[in-house]
């Protein structure tokens, strides 16, 4: 099995939940709403040794901020002590970037499983419900 999908079984079974915010919250971190701009969507800057998850205000009433919050949560559980952001930008990303999509995109699937009781029946879906682009 590999480390992000073992990182992702072993946040939901420890905090039995998929849903990202609740899972800063029971890991104590800080999750703020900011005039970002355009662009990024969310950055994840640490004070200290504490994470600090910004998210763009833009999304605060979009299903996409359940996305963007699991992706930074990616950074914080597999990248720790990194600054990272999340632009949304499908194009030019890393592997640090890759990673935390991957996490987020697997977190996502488990809290649509926990939201719905079943899996999705199109991948159109699940994007439409949390905001994967």
């Amino acid at each position: 099995m590999d480390r992000i999908k073992e990182a992702i079984e072993a946040v939901v079974s420890r905090y039995h939940t998929a849903n990202p915010f609740l899972i800063a919250e029971r890991l104590n971190i800080e999750v703020d709403w900011a005039e970002l701009g355009h662009m990024p969507l969310g950055k994840t800057i640490h004070d200290g040794e504490m994470p600090i998850v910004m998210l763009n205000n833009s999304l605060r009433y979009s299903p996409q901020r359940y996305f963007v919050m699991a992706h930074e949560l990616g950074h914080v559980i597999l990248h720790e002590g990194l600054n990272s952001y999340y632009t949304g930008l499908s194009t030019g990303h890393d592997k640090l970037e890759n990673e935390a999509n991957e996490f987020g995109v697997g977190l996502m699937g488990l809290l649509y499983v926990e939201d719905n009781d079943r899996l999705p029946e199109t991948v159109d879906e699940i994007q439409r419900e949390y905001g994967i682009y």
